[in-house]
């Protein structure tokens, strides 16, 4: 509660001083410890998109106004693509950020989670709602009085395309387990995607340390927007991957990102990457 204050002390000053102007969202401080100030609500159902019952009671539907943008935008993306179901949207963060009784992160408005594209025995596409664990042949786990459901590895190949080539914010990690990132993998090489594209989710997709492998949803990550970052918002131990060409990245967001008072304030917190290393362990890199 007193670093929320805090952080609404420190706006109203910036505010006064004519730092903040516009009435924006904010994220304040990193994804685990921090706040939202003037958040946007996500709507519980949208142009391919849905949010099952089960969040959709929680509450956690906020975000900064890139975040929601971000969500309404993948789910326009990924209709037109004929899946045959849509994207289900689980948690975002809590109304004025902070933590919550599901999540360590989620308390800055920049982190979302995806519930996993899967087929039936017959090959039909199920509406994903409740997120099922899945193990490394892409079967999900037994569980009581139900069906086993199998990963989509194609539909999840593009949704994280459709998460890489869109044209709002910058994605800092999707975080999915290691066998499950090298089926997404191996279906963007059985597609011929872009070297470059492959190379990015590669790198992008991760096993969290600590936390739970995550084989069961995927959990998005966006970077603090240029605007937050003189306002307090950090990117705490994320990666951002500079590649000169890179055609993938929003142009207007590269733009806003390398000019100099921006470019400044995130060489405390960005380590580049000027290529991606041929690591030689599964779930890294393709094999």
């Amino acid at each position: 509660m007193l670093r929320g204050f805090l952080a609404s002390v420190l706006l109203a000053g910036c505010a006064s001083a004519g730092l903040l102007d516009d009435g924006t969202s904010v994220s304040f401080g990193p994804p685990h410890r921090g706040a939202l100030l003037n958040p946007e609500a996500l709507p519980a159902a949208g142009e391919g998109y849905w949010m099952p019952p089960t969040w959709a009671r929680r509450g956690l539907h906020y975000g900064t106004a890139e975040l929601v943008a971000f969500v309404v935008q993948l789910g326009r993306a990924l209709q037109p693509l004929g899946l045959g179901r849509p994207l289900a949207v689980a948690d975002l963060s809590p109304e004025r950020g902070g933590p919550s009784a599901w999540h360590r992160s989620h308390q800055t408005g920049r982190d979302v989670d995806l519930i996993f594209f899967a087929r039936d025995a017959s090959g039909r596409p199920v509406a994903a709602d409740a997120m099922r664990r899945f193990g490394p042949d892409g079967v999900s786990l037994p569980e009581a009085g139900l069906a086993p459901v199998y990963f989509d590895d194609q539909a999840n190949w593009a949704l994280v395309r459709a998460l890489l080539e869109n044209q709002i914010a910058e994605v800092a990690y999707i975080f999915v387990s290691d066998d499950l990132k090298q089926r997404i993998i191996d279906a963007a090489l059985a597609q011929r995607a872009p070297p470059e594209l492959i190379e990015t989710a590669a790198l992008l997709l991760h096993q969290p340390v600590g936390a739970l492998p995550h084989d069961d949803h995927m959990h998005v990550r966006l970077y603090c927007a240029p605007s937050d970052l003189p306002l307090g918002c950090q990117d705490i131990g994320s990666l951002r991957w500079h590649k000169k060409g890179y055609k993938y990245r929003a142009g207007r967001h590269r733009m806003l990102v390398e000019r100099g008072p921006v470019r400044d304030a995130l060489r405390a917190h960005e380590f580049v990457l000027t290529s991606l290393p041929g690591l030689p362990f599964r779930g890294f890199v393709p094999r």
